[in-house]
């Protein structure tokens, strides 16, 4: 039960980050950087937090606990990849405006 709890919340949060992306680009865009990129720096801690937590109890879980929590790791990875993609491929938000 616990596998598929981490499972189903770890779509959920990859999904969440798709349709913001999605609806951002659809507006025209997130306008501060800094955020975004705190948001992807968390994503990529998370990543490794989780890949830690894997090695350490590499012996302990079972191989479906192991993939599903590998699983894990590559969507925050995912999701991280996602919004540095959207820092280098937005235009510099005018500041005035």
């Amino acid at each position: 039960m616990v596998i598929t709890i981490e499972v189903l919340i770890s779509f959920v949060c990859l999904a969440s980050l798709i349709v913001i992306l999605l609806e951002a680009s659809r507006v025209g865009g997130l306008r501060r950087r800094l955020p975004i990129a705190l948001w992807a720096f968390t994503l990529l801690l998370l990543a490794a937090l989780a890949l830690l937590r894997v090695v350490v109890n590499l012996d302990a879980w079972s191989d479906g606990r192991i993939l599903s929590a590998s699983m894990g790791v590559c969507n925050f990875l995912f999701g991280s990849a996602l919004l540095v993609r959207w820092l280098f491929r937005t235009p510099p938000s005018s500041g005035g405006r």
